[in-house]
């Protein structure tokens, strides 16, 4: 998580809910937006809050530090 910078992006989902983005910037490089959360989702989808989701084509790796 201390890589990744919220942005103010949002989007919103019927479903799901509002969704929260972030960057991250590591290695000399920043991918914008590039990582996404349902922070606080609907009730229905309670088991989804927190959890992060990437974008493929921003992301090429993910590595435990």
């Amino acid at each position: 998580m201390r890589l990744l910078h919220k942005t103010a992006h949002h989007t919103v989902c019927p479903y799901k809910g509002e969704a929260s983005y972030f960057s991250i910037t590591a290695g000399g490089r920043t991918a914008e937006n590039a990582v996404w959360s349902y922070e606080q989702p609907y009730p229905a989808m309670a088991e989804i809050a927190g959890q992060l989701a990437f974008y493929p084509d921003r992301v090429d790796a993910i590595e435990e530090i």
